[in-house]
């Protein structure tokens, strides 16, 4: 045989053993089923809550030339409760989910009805009513206001309320954890509501200064301080009704 005629032999076999690894490779790649799914990121929700937005079950096996991430995307991205969520394959059997939750600071009340918000004003609702979130409530916002000429009032309320409760958790999570509740209907003054007793601290309010007024947040923070250190310098065990906080170099507190 010659050697060119090997040579052709050769290379024909060569091309042979490509195209039949080819072949398989496809063959395989189309029956590989994903059959581990991993979730990260999520902090309150659990993985069965997100796989049923994803219409997945724990044991689910889906064929790789059916795996739709996109779809399988936006159906968690439904939930109330997450900000952001990446999907992706990783070979050679994974599906990978990756959660980045909405953070609440604060239950709203909404008109009766409790509502979670996040630092960035997103209101949003609970999906699993079962959770028991530990959290500050900001009472007297009425959502009727958000299509008249009250709503800008009525969210300005609401960010000075968030403020107060970013500065305060920014600062410590004890301070943060004096605050049970802020009422922010009143046109003069914010209501704080100590966890301690229940007592009511009056922070300063104008109907002519908003949160994004530099002057008023250093009021607000300082007011926040005077808070913070009546805690620690009276009992609170005392039967106090309400302690005012508004005016520079002094504290009025009302007993019972």
């Amino acid at each position: 045989m010659s050697g060119k005629r090997k040579y052709i032999i050769l290379f024909a076999a060569v091309i042979i053993i490509v195209l039949a690894v080819a072949v398989i490779a496809n063959m395989w790649r189309d029956n590989v089923n994903y059959t581990k799914i991993s979730i990260s990121g999520n902090y309150s929700l659990t993985k069965d809550d997100i796989l049923k937005f994803a219409k997945l079950d724990r044991d689910s096996s889906i064929n790789i030339e059916e795996l739709n991430l996109k779809m399988i995307q936006d159906r968690i991205s439904k939930n109330p409760e997450i900000k952001k969520v990446f999907v992706s394959k990783e070979p050679p059997s994974e599906l990978k989910i990756e959660i980045i939750e909405k953070r609440p600071v604060a239950l709203l009340n909404v008109n009766n009805e409790l509502m979670l918000v996040d630092e960035e004003l997103e209101i949003f609702s609970f999906k699993n009513y079962q959770k028991l979130y530990d959290l500050p409530v900001i009472t007297g916002y009425n959502f009727k206001f958000a299509r008249t000429t009250d709503s800008v009032k009525n969210s300005g309320n609401l960010r000075t309320a968030l403020f107060v409760l970013m500065n305060a958790l920014k600062r410590s999570r004890t301070l943060y954890n004096l605050i049970s509740e802020i009422n922010i209907s009143d046109s003069s003054k914010l209501i704080l509501f100590s966890n301690e007793n229940s007592a009511q601290f009056y922070f300063p309010k104008y109907e002519n200064k908003n949160i994004g007024d530099l002057m008023y947040q250093k009021e607000l923070v300082t007011t926040l301080l005077k808070f913070n250190a009546f805690h620690h310098q009276i009992s609170m065990k005392d039967n106090i009704d309400y302690v005012d906080l508004r005016f520079n170099g002094q504290i009025v507190v009302k007993y019972n």
